[in-house]
């Protein structure tokens, strides 16, 4: 998708059309980073990640939101029903990327050019929306190439046009070439696709060992990852910046908690359990220490989640330092077993039959029309520097 929060929002609201849009914060909110930004304020050096006193900065006339992260869900599902009209075989790389195997569409749509132009009517049509496809061998090719022919582009590569496609490429453009690699590449004089894919292997082998070959296959556009409708999540995380460095532990503390019944939500949402609590802390030196501990038994529970952060806080407040951003994450994932519980759990059986109900009240009337009192100490409406959590 093109500019996808930004042109959720223009295409809610016709009068935001042509302007330079940047959604993450309001001008006020000097601690937050840029989501993303309309193709209008890119022109002025604006884009995802930038701190938002930034992109202030260099697009002072910018229109500034914190956005509605549940409109950008509901225009995201709206796509995803679209492109299974073309295939049965959908990956949701995010809430605005997806991978589509086309191969078995081909006769019944009527070839690359057909599904093409069918997607980009129908999402056009039932959305507002713009969106940019690619259509290659494989998923990287498509990554780089959907990439390329933003926005609302269209680009098709048979498997005879991958090597020249890719060989002018620089280095960045490159899916799995991170700023260190790039720059021990660079070290090597090694600044395009075609001169990484082009060195002997055992060059690359003293530098960067078994990972060599992987690099060269990606720099020749080879890959043979598959298109998988649905990958469990490794791990589910929440965090927020402070819009000014905090020593208050009391609110820290209260932030933290509310960030954890948040991703235990999505936890239960995704009917899984965790067996790992980590706490993450930035201080205000960008120090960004993290704490863990395991559980003894997997769970999806609030109170148990809650009891695993309280051990760690003290960890975090042994550095007297003030603390920029909070965080929390689950991991060590599994599905729910749903085994019987043995010995003591009774209690755990009946938290798990009262968070059954809070859920669907939530998923009817959104996270915070029901709140513990650990975290009413944040008020009746959290406000948060990350938009989608203060809903």
């Amino acid at each position: 998708m093109d500019a996808f929060f930004a042109s959720v929002e223009q295409a809610l609201n016709p009068e935001l059309r042509g302007k330079a849009l940047i959604i993450g914060g309001e001008k006020t909110d000097l601690r937050g980073v840029v989501s993303t930004a309309s193709y209008e304020a890119r022109k002025f050096g604006v884009h995802s990640a930038m701190p938002l006193s930034e992109a202030i900065r260099r697009c002072p006339h910018g229109i500034f939101m914190r956005g509605n992260f549940e409109r950008y869900r509901e225009a995201s599902a709206t796509v995803r029903r679209i492109l299974e009209t073309v295939s049965p075989i959908v990956q949701m790389a995010s809430i605005d990327e997806a991978y589509v195997d086309v191969t078995g569409s081909q006769r019944l749509l009527g070839g690359d050019d057909a599904i093409a132009t069918h997607l980009k009517d129908r999402i056009r049509e039932e959305t507002g929306l713009t969106c940019t496809i690619a259509i290659t061998p494989n998923k990287l090719v498509s990554k780089i190439a959907s990439d390329e022919a933003k926005p609302d582009g269209y680009l098709r590569l048979a498997d005879k046009d991958v090597e020249g496609f890719m060989r002018p490429l620089p280095l960045k453009k490159i899916p799995g070439i991170g700023p260190r690699t790039r720059e021990s590449l660079e070290s090597l004089r090694i600044f395009t696709a075609g001169e990484l894919a082009d060195q002997p292997p055992a060059r690359l082998l003293r530098v960067f060992g078994p990972a060599a070959h992987g690099l060269q296959q990606r720099a020749r556009g080879i890959s043979t990852s598959a298109v998988e409708p649905y990958s469990p999540p490794k791990s589910i995380s929440r965090e927020t910046t402070f819009e000014q460095d905090l020593r208050d532990w009391e609110r820290i503390e209260r932030v933290l908690l509310y960030l954890a019944e948040r991703a235990s939500h999505t936890l239960r949402e995704q009917k899984m359990e965790c067996r790992r609590v980590s706490l993450k802390v930035r201080y205000a030196d960008f120090q960004t220490p993290s704490f863990a501990a395991t559980l003894a038994d997997p769970t999806a529970l609030d109170n148990e989640i809650l009891a695993a952060l309280r051990t760690l806080l003290p960890k975090a407040q042994a550095r007297r330092a003030p603390v920029r951003l909070i965080g929390v994450t689950l991991g060590n994932l599994r599905f729910n077993q749903h085994q019987l519980a043995l010995f003591e759990r009774k209690d755990a059986e009946k938290w798990g039959r009262v968070l059954e109900s809070i859920d669907d009240i939530r998923g009817k009337h959104g996270f915070n029309v029901i709140r513990s009192a650990n975290t009413m100490g944040l008020g009746r409406k959290v406000e948060l520097a990350t938009p989608s959590l203060s809903r």
